[in-house]
């Protein structure tokens, strides 16, 4: 009972935050898509790209996570202010460098991910403002990765959700025009973004400023990377970037496919897909929280209680997986017709649906235990099982369910089914593995 309190105590905020960011999410989804299935397509397009930029920082983020749950496990270091700021240093510079290259190329990056013409005007006025937003992100998300590191995953939350609320209440006085504000659309959504994101950093430089916090900014250390600092964060990094690499670029492959099969299959999906990463969200904190804890414990005792950290991340992603799966299936029709969908539109995702239930099972599955193998270093043996699931696989299996076959959205969602199947088995063999090979060095 206590192994599992300690593991809510750190899944428990990371997984609200994934969960409530989504629902806020699919709140401003509501607002665009009574703007219309264009509208929907519109700012949905700049979907993958914009994970494909947020890639980098996103697993720098989990690599310093990783780095110091083990340093917090071994009881070897009681400050990480030096840490702190060549972190911050870093990511700034890096989400200055790849937005402001992303906002030159936006046009040909969209017209990439699957963008037509009678929406493309719409996705780009929704773009540049969200890319600004994305330069801001890569720092906090930085941040973000210091504090679940020493296990603080309740600031993490309260600073998203702050920043997150404040983008929701932005979208809505700016698509609407409530007030004073002229009415902006998709626009408007771009620039409640950008707000919302740079509230979400400050807040978060806001905690990093106290100076009794033990990553506080204040005090002495250098700015500027070290090769110490170099060396303790790449290995992990490159193996975590190697894996969002390759996941990026199966979905946006994956996505590119789904787009041309017309804007409104893409609105369906992208509403779906929507309601489907509410419990991937949830899951990613599950998966946080068996990194923190597997990482805490090989620094300590190098692996010595990963086979019952294993047991409660399996029991726990399979109950939860349990209940999302029975309420998606039970309350999809209600779901959908939130998104204004009716028609022929309602009725395909209402089938949809019923595979976006069926998917928590693996997809839960595989967070938590690639989660493990990020904590205890494996970062390399995620990527390798990544890059043939997501971004071989996938992409193959789509198209030839999407169009040789003629499934179309159907074919997609069968595909991603199978891609998060095949990831969750191999993250929990790896897992299982990893897991003996360390007992055996004991």
């Amino acid at each position: 009972m206590d192994d599992r309190k300690a593991f809510w105590r750190l899944a428990g905020p990371s997984a609200a935050e994934g969960l409530l960011l989504m629902l806020l999410a699919a709140v401003d989804l509501l607002m665009v898509s009574s703007l219309g299935t264009i509208a929907v397509a519109a700012v949905s397009i700049f979907g993958q790209p914009r994970m494909v930029i947020l890639c980098v920082s996103r697993s720098f983020s989990v690599a310093i996570t990783a780095h110091i749950a083990q340093r917090c496990g071994e009881k070897k270091q009681n400050s990480f202010t030096e840490f702190a700021r060549q972190s911050l240093f870093l990511s700034a510079v890096g989400g200055i460098f790849l937005c402001s290259i992303s906002i030159y190329f936006c046009k040909p990056i969209l017209l990439m991910a699957g963008a037509e013409t009678e929406y493309l005007y719409q996705a780009t006025q929704y773009a540049i403002p969200a890319l600004l937003g994305l330069a801001l992100s890569a720092p906090a998300i930085t941040l973000h990765g210091i504090l679940a590191g020493i296990g603080d995953t309740k600031t993490v939350l309260t600073t998203n959700i702050f920043g997150n609320v404040i983008n929701i209440l932005c979208n809505a006085i700016l698509i609407f025009g409530i007030g004073p504000f002229p009415q902006l659309g998709v626009l408007g959504d771009g620039i409640g973004t950008l707000i919302g994101t740079a509230a979400t950093l400050v807040a978060t430089l806001m905690v990093f400023m106290k100076k009794e916090h033990v990553a506080t900014l204040w005090g002495k250390g250098s700015w500027l990377p070290r090769r110490l600092y170099l060396k303790q964060i790449f290995p992990l990094s490159s193996g975590v970037f190697a894996e969002q690499a390759v996941e990026r670029v199966g979905m946006f492959l994956y996505s590119r496919m789904v787009a041309e099969l017309g804007a409104s299959s893409l609105g369906v999906h992208n509403i779906c897909m929507g309601i489907c990463d509410i419990y991937y969200s949830f899951s990613q904190g599950m998966g946080k929280a068996s990194l923190i804890q597997a990482g805490n414990d090989y620094g300590a005792t190098r692996g010595k209680h990963l086979r019952n950290i294993q047991r409660i991340s399996r029991g726990e992603s399979i109950w939860t997986a349990s209940a999302a799966c029975m309420v998606l299936i039970c309350l999809r029709n209600v779901i959908l017709k939130l998104y204004h969908l009716e028609g022929t539109e309602l009725v395909l995702g209402l089938d949809i649906m019923i595979l976006v239930a069926l998917v928590s099972f693996p997809e839960a599955q595989a967070m938590t235990h690639a989660g493990i193998l990020r904590g205890i270093g494996r970062t390399g043996y995620v990527a390798k099982y990544s890059l043939i699931s997501i971004a071989i696989l996938r992409p193959i299996v789509t198209y030839l369910l999407t169009y040789p076959f003629g499934m179309k959205l159907y074919g997609a969602w069968i595909a991603l089914l199978l891609d998060q199947t095949i990831r969750a088995v191999f993250s929990v063999i790896g897992s299982i593995y990893y897991t003996e090979q360390l007992a055996k060095l004991k």
